[in-house]
């Protein structure tokens, strides 16, 4: 008598097909395409284009994708589904030696962030020698519009996307010099687009300032951002620049340099 057991049977209705074919459309992504469409969607998952629009949908309703009118391209909440492995094994390691060499530099606390829908979100941060300082720790959010690294990583966006970000965006004076106007912040905005970095001074708190720089990766695509953060003092805004965005911009040079071609 044979007593082999059978092979078990695949358990169909345990397998949900819609789960599988959204984590498929994000490894799309993973291998460095920006965007898709519904149709390219549904021509890549082979599904039919109205099961591709409500998976993207889905996703940007969880806030994993951002549509721009046809196309639907990744946003940085991506990076909670595995936050761990990245935290430990991706960019904030490949820049801790430069953050921290900055932070020596210039005697003040570095931060690498990301652009999160409406705030900067801290990947990791390296202190100065500084007593007074921001209490801030990975993973702290902050309004982006009111911070150097928000607003630099703002300026990254296309003029679609930041139109929709100003439109939905809660603006709050959170001190008084806080900029909220939106046609103001549109043009401090596109300024630091032209520039190249950002200078903050007092617009989250009062009396601190911020100076930050866009991190592009190989393919010239903005994938994070790096800043300084200070107690303004007696100094001035062209003081900032001159003792700050030298560092801060010779860092991200460096960063680029080590990045694979392959990084997010």
């Amino acid at each position: 008598m044979d007593t082999t057991l059978p092979e078990p049977k695949e358990r169909k209705e345990e397998f949900l097909d819609s789960l599988a074919n959204g984590l498929q459309l994000l490894q799309i992504y993973a291998t460095g395409v920006a965007s898709v469409t519904v149709q390219e969607a549904a021509e890549q998952l082979d599904v039919t284009r109205a099961a591709s629009r409500r998976i993207l949908l889905t996703l940007e309703k969880l806030g994993y994708v951002r549509q721009d009118g046809r196309n639907f391209s990744p946003t940085p909440k991506v990076m909670d589904l595995g936050y761990a492995y990245f935290a430990s094994l991706s960019l904030p390691k490949l820049t801790r030696a430069t953050m921290r060499e900055v932070a020596q530099t210039v005697g003040e606390t570095c931060s690498l962030g990301v652009l999160d829908r409406q705030h900067v979100v801290f990947l990791a941060r390296e202190e100065g020698p500084k007593l007074l300082k921001l209490d801030l720790s990975v993973g702290s959010r902050l309004p982006a519009y009111a911070h150097s690294l928000g607003r630099t990583l703002l300026s990254t966006l296309d003029d679609e996307a930041l139109d929709a970000y100003l439109e939905s965006a809660d603006l709050k004076r959170l001190t008084p010099y806080t900029t909220v106007s939106r046609s103001a912040l549109r043009k401090l905005i596109r300024q630091v687009r032209q520039d190249g970095y950002c200078i903050s001074v007092s617009e989250l708190v009062d009396g601190f300032a911020g100076v930050a720089v866009p991190l592009y990766n190989h393919e010239g695509r903005a994938v994070a951002g790096l800043s300084v953060s200070m107690v303004l003092g007696s100094r001035q805004p062209d003081e900032l620049k001159r003792q700050h965005l030298p560092a801060l911009q010779r860092a991200a040079a460096a960063i680029l340099d080590m990045m694979p071609r392959s990084t997010i």
